[in-house]
């Protein structure tokens, strides 16, 4: 391959040439942009307890296992305590879910008393995104106004938090775990009035540690549409952004541009009009064969975004658990932070990638606003950017000799 003895010197390259760009603004124009990650606001430990056990917990609970509407992908099964109710069953009957409001599946209350009951909400709604949980709920909060007391992310598709919160005059702990299952979201809410938390915090956990799926389905990728550079490459990009092709002259260099869009209704209630753009994506598909090398090539790239008024600072710690598409030979992510020069207060984030396949590199960027500003929209950038990655693959002329 024409390409392959570039790939050791490729994350060098990459780092040096934007590491330029952080040297020179990271000291000045970040000094007083540097707030919390939005993550480690939230991130908290749950309280440690002296938990019972198994055999302990059976004798005081129940099994409960359901399949609310006879819906298979909201079936579940859980243990409550023995001496609680149930409310309506919805075992069968019609349904309809959301993307905006909860249905409830089932709900679950212990004995009144002069605090309020302890109760357990299980409740659903589709999710359209390709957010994880994590990001998901973490927009449920910022929506919500909540505080956190404790959130723990078990894995992509399951996170556990812990708050307190008020209702007709009553404060509850509330232990709540959201679970992805294909496009829904299963969420469980356990209320405990405050002034029963310390007897009934070890049954309140053991409880929601024993929800279970109980027919998993594979997650789907959301709203996602196709583009081909030709016979050379082909990617998926959200269906809600707007693609912008230059014209084709050669084969040498491919470029295509994307924008996401917010639109809103006009003032006759009829038509939607663009009010601003959310994101930007772009993809840059290079022969190796060109004059410009790897490095000028990303200079220029920079040259041409700082032109435009945005300064790429200091780089940040990002979980890069990108997977490539099995024909890459190599590929590198990596994020910093952007400000507008004309406006400090508007913070953005660059997310770039350089992939190598066959006779090509293939430079894809993503301009969102930051995690920290907006978080609902780089949410959804940056996830829908993770999927692209995913899915971008070289195809068959990528791999062959052109004259």
């Amino acid at each position: 391959m024409l390409i392959i003895r570039y790939n050791v010197r490729l994350v060098f390259l990459f780092a040096f040439v934007i590491g330029i760009a952080s040297c020179m603004f990271s000291d000045s124009v970040y000094a007083q942009a540097r707030d919390l990650d939005i993550f480690e606001r939230f991130k908290k430990p749950m309280p440690k307890l002296n938990l019972m056990s198994e055999e302990e917990f059976k004798k005081a609970t129940k099994l409960i296992e359901k399949q609310p509407y006879g819906q298979k992908a909201l079936s579940y099964s859980m243990r409550i305590d023995k001496s609680w109710s149930e409310g309506i069953d919805r075992s069968v009957g019609n349904y309809m879910l959301s993307e905006k409001l909860f249905l409830e599946l089932n709900s679950f209350y212990s004995k009144p008393t002069i605090s309020g009951r302890s109760r357990i909400e299980v409740s659903a709604l589709n999710i359209e995104s390709n957010l994880t949980a994590e990001q998901w709920y973490i927009k449920y909060i910022l929506e919500g106004g909540y505080t956190t007391e404790g959130f723990v992310v078990h894995n992509t598709d399951k996170v556990e938090s812990l708050m307190i919160v008020m209702e007709r005059d009553y404060s509850y702990y509330l232990r709540t775990l959201v679970l992805l299952n294909g496009n829904k979201v299963l969420m469980v809410k356990y209320f405990v009035p405050v002034q029963y938390i310390q007897e009934q915090a070890v049954m309140q956990q053991m409880v929601i540690n024993s929800f279970r799926i109980k027919h998993k389905e594979q997650r789907k990728y959301a709203g996602m549409l196709s583009y081909r550079f030709l016979d050379i490459a082909e990617f998926k990009y959200p269906k809600n952004w707007k693609i912008y092709a230059k014209p084709v002259r050669n084969v040498d260099r491919l470029e295509v541009s994307l924008l996401n869009t917010k639109k809103s209704v006009g003032l006759d209630g009829s038509s939607s009009v663009v009010s601003s753009s959310e994101g930007r994506l772009d993809v840059l598909v290079v022969s190796a064969a060109v004059k410009n090398t790897l490095v000028e090539e990303v200079d220029e790239y920079k040259r041409k975004v700082e032109s435009n008024g945005i300064l790429i600072g200091e780089k940040i710690k990002e979980d890069y658990k990108f997977t490539y598409w099995k024909n890459i030979d190599f590929a590198i992510t990596e994020v910093y932070k952007g400000i507008d020069s004309t406006d400090s207060s508007s913070e953005y984030e660059f997310w770039f990638t350089i992939l190598v396949g066959g006779n090509y590199y293939y430079f894809v960027t993503l301009l969102t606003p930051s995690r920290n500003n907006m978080f609902a929209t780089w949410a959804e950038n940056t996830q829908s950017y993770k999927v692209m990655m995913k899915e971008f693959k070289p195809m068959v002329g990528a791999f062959l000799e052109r004259d």
